[in-house]
């Protein structure tokens, strides 16, 4: 007895097998798996950079307060301890320091006429999550020198 392929014994069919199935299938699985993984860590650096940006408009908006304070008034006006911040479910708080400086160029105090030479400003933005990182700007005025910063 000869078998032809039009028999219904032979091994052609119309459906796939098991192999082309499974095969499909965990290719498939890893494309989701990557788009999946993609779309929340993109999710994830749009939220930081949202966070970063409203944070240092926070500091900015203490950058420019000291400008119009001016040198003098630094000290006394400007320091502030844990400013609460929220915005929906973000919650911070703002801190600002005021380090007066006196440095040697002119001579160092008690000699020194002009103390403070300048005055360091550090102000932090820390959020109440542990997992997000604070952001902070430091800035140095002096009324002879200029302004200064620096981004952290």
């Amino acid at each position: 007895m000869k078998l032809r392929l039009t028999d219904s014994g032979c091994g052609l069919s119309r459906g796939f097998t098991m192999v082309e199935t499974l095969t499909a299938t965990v290719l498939l699985a890893v494309i989701l798996l990557g788009t999946v993984q993609y779309f929340f860590a993109s999710r994830n650096q749009i939220e930081h950079a949202a966070r970063s940006q409203w944070a240092r408009g926070l500091m900015q908006n203490q950058y420019e307060r000291c400008f119009s304070l001016g040198f003098r008034a630094l000290a006394d006006s400007l320091p502030e301890t844990s400013t609460l911040f929220s915005r929906g479910a973000l919650v911070g708080y703002r801190t600002t320091q005021v380090f007066l400086i006196d440095d040697s160029l002119d001579g160092l105090s008690p000699t020194d006429i002009t103390t403070p030479d300048y005055a360091q400003v550090q102000v932090t933005f820390a959020w109440f999550q542990p997992s997000l990182i604070s952001d902070s700007i430091e800035f140095v005025y002096s009324p002879q020198r200029d302004w200064g910063w620096d981004w952290q």
